[in-house]
């Protein structure tokens, strides 16, 4: 087998019902409604409520993945869950998804890759496919930020959502190509830019607490993350067209970084691109890191943006700072052998 003998059966998804409205926003931080909208470009996201978690999202997510895949669960032997907020800091949450979902005969890895982690999922679940280890594998991404959001202190709350969107992979009929070609970097220096801090082992037990756990992206980071996240998004794109022989023009669906519309527009900018070349979800479900790529991607092929032997362009950058982009084309359920 090789890389593009890989391709993805089937995508769901699986974000909070409760809405929160830029009124909302308003409210809780004081910023004005009106400033929200210019900030974020939403209308409104979703929020969890104090009875669900990640899992409910990621346990819901995979199921809608399987029933689009006409996958059995029995037969998904691999699930990778990709998540910087789990229910739990320990034990790591995919094996309570494998557990609901019925994943009996599945190896359970779990990723921390913050929003770049479809992407980095995704290649890592390739390599196991191809070496023949493993024939289906689920990947499952998302988070539930907002729990750790301090809205008194943080703006950033204004554009983030909650939520998990999943993918199955299989293998392809000889002849039929998925997967195409992968770029992946990252750059350390900016590890202190955002993140979720005050938490793990370097923090000191009596540092630790009530109002202590939040999600913070620092106020000196913010003028740096969007020429880089630009930068980046042109360079993964230039390196996946040079590894697959492709040019620009061969891409009929970009999904760019989604965090915020200001950032996609200016990504499709910078290649000489334009909304009518991707979909945006953000604007009514808001970020939800990992979570929103694979939810473009399900909307997408809803609305006929997207359909089968279309070539697509996937990007992603995340905390850290770590980013990936992927050229995948996208399959016909009769591309997969089973």
């Amino acid at each position: 087998m090789n890389y593009s003998s890989v391709g993805i059966q089937g995508v769901g998804y699986s974000v909070p019902e409760r809405r929160v409205t830029n009124e909302d926003i308003e409210k809780m931080t004081g910023l004005d409604k009106e400033k929200v909208k210019f900030f974020t470009g939403l209308e409104e996201r979703r929020w969890a409520n104090d009875k669900e978690a990640f899992s409910t999202f990621g346990v819901s997510a995979a199921k809608e993945a399987l029933e689009d895949a006409k996958v059995d669960p029995k037969d998904v032997n691999l699930l990778i869950v990709a998540t910087g907020s789990g229910d739990f800091f320990s034990p790591a949450i995919g094996c309570l998804i494998q557990h609901e979902v019925g994943l009996e005969n599945a190896f359970v890895l779990n990723l921390n890759q913050a929003c770049a982690a479809p992407n980095y999922a995704l290649a890592t679940a390739i390599r196991f496919i191809i070496d023949g280890t493993y024939n289906k594998a689920l990947v499952i991404c998302g988070d539930v930020t907002t729990r750790m959001l301090n809205p008194n202190e943080n703006l950033f709350v204004g554009a983030i959502g909650d939520g998990a969107s999943a993918v199955v992979l299989g293998k392809l009929k000889d002849g039929k190509k998925g997967f195409i070609s992968e770029h992946f970097d990252s750059d350390g220096k900016y590890y202190y830019g955002s993140g979720l801090f005050n938490n793990g082992s370097r923090v000191p037990r009596e540092e630790l607490g009530e109002g202590k756990n939040y999600f913070i992206t620092r106020d000196e980071i913010a003028g740096i993350i969007l020429p880089n996240v630009i930068k980046w998004f042109k360079t993964c794109l230039n390196e996946c067209l040079a590894k697959a022989n492709l040019k620009q023009e061969d891409i009929d669906f970009i999904s760019p970084h989604p965090a915020a519309l200001s950032q996609i527009i200016a990504q499709l900018q910078s290649i000489k691109e334009d909304l009518s070349k991707t979909h945006i979800v953000t604007d009514l479900y808001g970020h939800s890191g990992g979570g929103t790529s694979f939810i473009v991607l399900k909307e997408a092929l809803k609305l006929g943006k997207l359909e089968p032997g279309d070539i697509v362009y996937n990007f992603g950058n995340g905390a850290g700072f770590q980013w990936g982009g992927m050229i995948f084309r996208w399959c016909d359920k009769n591309d997969f052998l089973y």
